[in-house]
């Protein structure tokens, strides 16, 4: 009989915290963990906005105690990192994580309004090693337009959608992003010039 109201109460306790615990204000609560333990906490909306991560530890697990919410992040070196409910998940290989986006299981993530700048410009932020990162208007006239900062560039990330852009490095790269996405930037190197066209 005391075996039975254990395991009763240990099941009415699991029923009960299946429901999302960490979640506020439609938020739900990350924590990042690296090295020796090293670790930090972020909170992502759970309507599936993109949200950027600006902490440059290395992550080696993504850990979420909501149960009902899926997260995905994406990483400096490429990595894709998908959390599902309440799980402690491995980031392979461990590497900085620059963004994420949550929604709930069942749903899918609701689709981002188109931003709109001054001039009908396009946002385009460039990202380097450790998240350094830049961010710069471009007109979707297609004239071509200098960029001045030196920093070597990885990724390149347009918040608009319906736009393409195409950016060129100094060692003579050539990126595409068309749309809102994360593109890379192979190899890695300091971009010159950029032109945008609706």
């Amino acid at each position: 009989m005391k075996t039975c109201a254990v395991i009763c109460l240990l099941a009415a306790i699991t029923t009960t915290s299946g429901s999302p615990l960490k979640t506020r204000n439609n938020q739900v609560e990350i924590t990042f963990i690296g090295a020796a333990n090293a670790q930090f906490t972020q909170s992502f909306p759970s309507d599936g906005t993109v949200a950027s991560i600006g902490n440059p530890l290395s992550i080696s697990h993504i850990s979420s105690n909501t149960a009902g919410i899926q997260c995905t992040f994406n990483g400096i070196d490429h990595s894709v990192t998908t959390v599902t409910g309440a799980e402690l998940v491995d980031v392979g290989p461990p590497q900085t994580q620059v963004s994420a986006s949550c929604h709930a299981i069942g749903s899918s993530p609701t689709p981002q309004s188109p931003v709109v700048h001054p001039n009908n410009d396009v946002q385009v932020t460039f990202i380097g090693a450790a998240n350094a990162q830049f961010t710069q208007l471009f007109p979707t006239n297609g004239g071509s337009v200098q960029i001045t900062n030196p920093l070597s560039i990885s990724h390149i990330v347009s918040d608009q959608a319906g736009v393409t852009c195409v950016f060129n490095g100094i060692d003579h790269s050539v990126t595409t992003i068309s749309g809102t996405q994360l593109v890379d930037v192979g190899p890695p190197q300091t971009q010159v010039s950029g032109s945008c066209r609706m």
